[in-house]
């Protein structure tokens, strides 16, 4: 064959492959604007106010009087470190401070708009004297929060500080008066040049310190503050004032505008779009959230975040409330944002071990309740004990392992095999406190001494079902990752033998019981019970023979509400959502959002204190309404309700290291792209009718799998597109319709 024939064919193949492009049509200025949350007043309810965040630093505005506006700070790292008493007292986050903005008339209106593409708050305040224009923020690339107003008229503004003393607020509200506690000295004000510093030293070592400095040109004036956390030296004035100093009227523009740069790069990792609005708008304003509440090289995030509040609740708790926090970072392609977490499990496995009993310390390692950021949270679970011998929170024992599912969920979504080399060790010594205590009955099976389900009233048992699940889940990714890194551990032959002979989750009639001695008959807000059907899917909708197992424990948990709170309901939306039953979830995420304990008019979410982990789960729950991956399979648009005839998301990531994108129109799946980035096998499940269609940069082979499963030659680097029928000349990513209504903030 002529030479020119076979290029011009060859070339001809390339065209045909990429001929039908992706077309991105989403303007992200008027998209994110839709979900802007909008202040038409503000209460003098933290819940209900506007927030400012950086990943360390956090402001939030709402009234403190009904002419005064307040802006609390906080920053994550403002904590005590006083050892040897209840962590609650001795290693609490500590309160920092307030400056209210005084007005010289009375305030008649507010109108504020959070831009959540600028991470900006902006809009208006009119007095009976004026007007004063405000803009705010908190710089996301370097620590400081930069307030500017204007005035007009005769309005003049004052901004006044009023500092904290640094008290637990467990202290404060009276929860302990037992503690020897070694209290605080007082503050220090003091000015130096144009900064004024508030400096407090601590005690138990290190100090912290708010600096601001004021620059104003007439009727204009720029509020700059910054907040500085020293441990275990004393530097923190000395660290507030090298942030001010480097910083003039002359540069804020330039921090600013890197400030904008650097959260619409955040924003456009990943994007969903579904037509109901309000729902939409959460999303994305947990978004903001996440990335306004951690950063690289800050603390974890506790129950409230940067956003200080008084709670009786002032340090982490590891049952339940990180482990959801973490959920959604994953699906929501934000894994770079999971690395304080890592680095606190991984800097803390010394004390991880000394959470053991001294009989198991050798080789363990365990984690309470609830605790410092030192992870120092005692086990008192020994062989053979009957379940009488210490206090309920002390027979926690799958705190720790759920943690660790969280960890290796960094590497399902990049399979970086540097995390798991990483969290073999940790996982390795969690997985042994349960060999130490674990026996060999009379029916061949290896059974758990008593421990306790979290928050189940009478939930002390033998082989709790919370134990259980998350102990198999540890056997069997200390097997996989030691023959993923060729370690050749010799405890290996052991993992696999009490795997097999692991007793089998104890269930009765009504479906999974809370353990052996235990059923479910109680009005129970946590899914501790069923940890093994979701999140970890051991026991999952695949599995024909569980199918009604599953939906018996689901149906049993429901009948019994009373107690559930804002979480009960995204969980048991997630099981619906694993189902296929897209309409359940999407009428539980509805139910979440009223009720007693709903989610507040800023997202934030409130029982006793705040618990920022609800909102977070919930934005897992919309994840896996249009996109799943369990069992190895990618599993796109698997719940989506017959309400959203459209529904668009990109980048989404996918266990395997996959990131997926796809487009619903008129109820009909339109296209899937997916995008290996680490060159897993790639097997994809979808509610295409007929045959599966492959486009890309290459003749990609589809091997149909049954059950609508199929299975393409996808290497990593590469990214493909699913499609059915004629193909078009280009599929689009856009946003869907919505109902120009912004449903978040305060009206």
């Amino acid at each position: 064959m002529n030479k020119r024939i076979v290029i011009l064919l060859l070339l001809a193949g390339i065209f045909q492959q990429t001929f039908a492009q992706i077309r991105n049509k989403i303007n992200w200025d008027t998209f994110m604007s839709r979900n802007d949350m909008v202040f038409d007043s503000l209460s003098t309810k933290w819940e209900e106010g506007a927030f400012l965040g950086n990943g360390l630093l956090g402001v939030m505005v709402y009234r403190e009087d009904a002419n005064t506006l307040r802006f609390d700070l906080g920053r994550t790292d403002v904590v005590a470190h006083e050892e040897g008493i209840n962590a609650s007292i001795g290693r609490c986050r500590l309160p920092i401070g307030r400056f209210v903005m005084g007005v010289k008339g009375a305030i008649k209106s507010i109108k504020l708009r959070l831009d959540l593409l600028k991470a900006e708050l902006s809009g208006t305040i009119g007095t009976d004297k004026g007007l004063v224009h405000f803009s705010g923020l908190v710089a996301a690339t370097k620590d400081v929060i930069i307030l500017n107003t204007r005035t007009e008229k005769d309005e003049k503004l004052s901004w006044i500080w009023k500092p904290e003393q640094a008290l637990s607020p467990f202290l404060a509200l009276g929860k302990d008066t037992v503690s020897k506690y070694t209290a605080n000295s007082p503050y220090h004000i003091s000015k130096e040049n144009e900064v004024n510093y508030n400096y407090q030293v601590l005690a138990s070592g290190g100090s912290y310190t708010t600096a601001w400095k004021n620059a104003t040109n007439g009727n204009t004036n720029t509020l700059l503050i910054t907040i500085s956390s020293t441990y275990p030296k004393d530097g923190s004035k000395e660290a507030a004032k090298q942030v001010l100093n480097s910083i003039s009227p002359t540069n804020v523009p330039q921090i600013i505008a890197a400030h904008r740069t650097h959260w619409r790069n955040f924003y456009q990792k990943s994007f969903i779009s579904v037509p109901d609005s309000r729902l939409e708008s959460f999303w994305w304003i947990q978004q903001y959230k996440m990335a306004s509440a951690t950063r690289v090289g800050a603390y974890p995030i506790d129950l409230m975040g940067p956003w200080y509040k008084m709670t009786p609740w002032p340090k982490y708790w590891w049952n339940l409330n990180i482990q959801l926090t973490y959920y959604p970072f994953f699906s929501s392609n934000h894994v770079e944002l999971v690395a304080p977490l890592m680095k606190m499990i991984d800097d803390n496995i010394d004390n991880l071990s000394k959470n053991a009993p001294q009989p198991y310390q050798h080789n363990s390692a365990a984690l309470g309740r609830s605790g410092p950021y030192t992870m120092t949270s005692g086990i008192k679970v020994l062989k053979g004990n009957n379940g009488t011998e210490s206090s309920d929170a002390s027979k926690e024992l799958g705190n720790l392992t759920w943690l660790l599912h969280v960890y290796y969920q960094a590497y399902e979504h990049t399979m970086d095999k540097k995390i798991i080399k990483n969290l073999y060790p940790v996982l390795t010594k969690s997985v042994n406190y349960y060999l130490n205590i674990m026996d060999k009955e009379n029916d061949g099976k290896y059974h758990l001494p008593y421990t306790y389900s979290p928050e189940y009233p009478k939930g002390v048992t033998r082989d709790a079902n919370y134990d259980l699940s998350v102990f198999h889940w540890g056997l069997k990714t200390l097997l996989y990752i030691n023959k993923e890194l060729g370690l050749k551990d010799p405890l290996a032959a052991k993992w696999q033998e009490v795997l097999n002979n692991l007793t089998p989750y104890p269930q009765d009639k009504l479906g999974y019981r809370i353990g052996r001695d235990a059923d479910f008959s109680i009005s129970h807000r946590h899914y501790s019970h069923l940890l093994q059907v979701y999140p970890i899917y051991d026991v999952n909708w695949d599995q024909l023979e569980n199918r009604d197992l599953i939906k018996r424990s689901l149906s049993q948990w429901e009948n019994n509400s009373a107690s559930w709170r804002g979480y009960s309901y995204t969980g048991s939306g997630s099981i619906y959502a694993m189902m296929g039953n897209g309409n359940k979830t999407h009428q539980l995420l509805n139910e979440m959002m009223k009720g007693k304990y709903s989610i507040k008019p800023n997202t934030m979410y409130l029982e006793a204190g705040p618990v920022i982990e609800t909102p977070f789960s919930a934005v897992t729950t919309v994840n896996e309404m249009l996109l799943q991956s369990w069992n190895g399979i990618i599993r796109p648009f698997p719940a989506v309700p017959d309400s959203w005839k459209d529904a668009t998301f990109n980048d989404l990531s996918a266990k395997g290291a996959f990131l997926v994108s796809g487009s619903r129109r008129d109820g009909t799946t339109k296209f899937i792209k997916v995008k290996s980035l680490a060159g897993s096998p790639c097997l994809v499940k979808s509610d295409f009718k007929g045959v599966v269609k492959a486009i890309g940069k290459r003749q990609f082979k589809i091997t149909p799998q049954g059950k609508g499963v199929v299975e393409i030659d996808l290497k990593g680097g590469e990214e493909v597109v699913l499609y059915i029928g004629e193909k078009p000349l280009s599929f689009t990513l856009d946003a869907v319709k919505s109902d120009g209504k912004n449903y978040w903030g305060l009206k």
